[in-house]
């Protein structure tokens, strides 16, 4: 890979540092597809605001809560290119993202983006995105969010220290969903 791009509010950025996410990975994280990095450039609650995907790809975003779109995306966002050198992709990453484990890796470029929503409803008329504003969502994507409590349970169970409790946190309606996943999965280890 040549090129690779990383979105961030920040504009300062003089070295992109290594850092844990999901994946329990001490790495950089990266996608070779500008688009995606716009939306990377918002801080917010990730998958509890929105669902970001690859269909046939090209990066879908929908809008969990009415809002989230313009709180997270109508601001000013950069866009750092990187070399794309000691960049891969690996099975468990999402399709469109590419990470490497480099301690810290300096940007050459920075784009500054005056509104990153702007700039996603122009790759959304290009063809570029797919954007579901709430309450629009694909056929497999429960209107609840009720998909999320299945997630935030793996997060836990991986070693994300307070994931059910930030999901419960912004969705308290998915209480009983959670503790019924939890039981059963309980009930499971007794019996094996």
């Amino acid at each position: 890979m040549n090129i690779v791009y990383h979105g961030s509010p920040n504009a300062d950025i003089k070295e992109i540092m290594a850092h844990k996410s999901t994946h329990q990975k001490e790495c950089i994280y990266a996608t070779d597809n500008k688009v995606v990095a716009l939306l990377f450039m918002a801080r917010g609650n990730g998958d509890l605001d929105t669902r970001i995907s690859n269909v046939n790809g090209k990066p879908e975003l929908v809008e969990r809560r009415m809002g989230v779109l313009k709180d997270l995306y109508d601001r000013e966002g950069y866009l750092y290119e990187l070399d794309g050198s000691s960049f891969s992709h690996y099975d468990y990453l999402w399709s469109l993202e590419v990470i490497s484990f480099e301690k810290s890796i300096k940007p050459l470029r920075k784009t500054f983006y005056p509104n990153i929503l702007k700039a996603l409803e122009d790759e959304e008329k290009k063809g570029n995105i797919i954007i579901y504003r709430y309450p629009d969502r694909p056929k497999d994507m429960p209107l609840d969010n009720s998909d999320l409590a299945y997630k935030y349970i793996e997060f836990e169970k991986r070693g994300i220290t307070g994931a059910v409790g930030q999901l419960l946190h912004i969705y308290p309606e998915l209480t009983s969903l959670v503790q019924e996943i939890l039981e059963e999965k309980k009930e499971r280890k007794v019996v094996k």
